[in-house]
């Protein structure tokens, strides 16, 4: 019985020790020789540095084989952060599907180590086949937890360094809208207890929960409440309610750190909001004052910029209870990205 016990232990050991295996970042690092479609070099000093690649883009290839170097020579490099646009769609996070990797909760990449100054790594990038158009993909290191939106927040190697790679095809023109549309959006009253997707991020069209807050409240951009007497709500994560919900100390985070977003009932109508299909469409939009809007009703429009700059629309489909367990606020959202 204790032969057995001592086998099973060593199993367990031998499971733990290959599940972590690749915390490492193992499948990043290029071996001797390897032969790179782009290589991307940015350093803190500037030196050699090969910060915009430019790469022709193929018809037969599903990804390029990238390297990314980093160095730093006063700060030490704890994460870092990819976004992908493509064909002018917007920027969104990039996901590693085809690489194992340490992904910090906020998507990006845990640089594993406590004194990170340089890494090396190679990274298979996607190339969706396309005529015309582009694929950029932007790389920058941080100290800390940054923002995908925000490329000076905690940059390890100055307020503006930024790598990045761009793939193009025929001309290079985007056909993208320039807009976001989100449909049937559901964001939650929030709840006591922290469960209730209550707030969304327009970057990357995601509803969190408010629990969620410690490692994503820097992506909120704005949530719902339902008031005692401004009854169905929304607010930007900056100026929400801190009775309901201090968003601050959730997100571990001062106020600064939080979007802000202005809202203000629009005189466009439901018909006109239907036909919203381009960036330039949303044009006409000036940015509120108010960092809530209140006493909100089925079929309301809602102007409002979000804290980038990029103007858009917001119409009231639906509102269902008052602040309790399933109640909520549906949206439709047209945004400029």
């Amino acid at each position: 019985m204790l032969k057995l016990k001592s086998i099973v232990t060593l199993l367990i050991i031998a499971a733990f020790t290959f599940s972590c295996s690749s915390d490492d970042n193992d499948d990043l690092i290029p071996t001797d020789g390897e032969i790179f479609d782009a290589e991307l070099i940015v350093s803190e000093s500037g030196v050699g540095d090969n910060r915009t690649v430019n790469v022709t883009g193929g018809v037969t290839k599903t990804s390029i084989k990238s390297k990314v170097k980093f160095s730093s020579t006063t700060k030490s490099m704890r994460r870092l952060y990819i976004t992908q646009d493509i064909n002018g769609a917007g920027e969104e996070p990039y996901v590693f599907t085809s690489q194992e990797v340490d992904e910090k909760p906020d998507g990006s990449l845990d640089l594993v180590g406590g004194d990170k100054k340089d890494f090396e790594f190679k990274i298979d990038l996607p190339t969706p086949s396309m005529t015309n158009g582009t694929i950029v993909y932007k790389f920058w290191a941080t100290t800390g937890r940054g923002d995908f939106r925000n490329i000076t927040k905690r940059n390890a190697l100055g307020d503006n360094v930024v790598g990045t790679i761009t793939i193009k095809y025929g001309s290079g023109t985007n056909t993208g809208s320039g807009i976001k549309s989100f449909t049937q959006t559901i964001l939650s009253a929030p709840l006591a207890d922290g469960s209730s997707k209550t707030f969304i991020s327009l970057f990357n069209e995601t509803v969190y929960k408010i629990n969620q807050g410690e490692e994503f409240a820097a992506l909120w951009d704005f949530g719902y409440y339902y008031g005692l007497t401004g009854k169905a709500s929304l607010a930007s994560s900056n100026n929400y309610p801190t009775n309901i919900i201090n968003v601050p100390t959730i997100g571990g985070v001062t106020a600064d750190e939080l979007n802000k977003a202005y809202f203000g009932l629009s005189s466009k109508t439901v018909v006109e909001f239907d036909a919203i299909s381009s960036r330039s469409d949303l044009d006409f939009v000036v940015q509120p004052a108010n960092q809530r809007i209140n006493n909100l009703a089925v079929n309301n429009i809602i102007d409002f910029v979000d804290n980038y700059g990029n103007k858009g629309l917001i119409k009231v489909v639906e509102i269902s209870g008052t602040d309790g367990t399933g109640d909520f606020i549906k949206l439709d959202i047209k945004v400029q990205n």
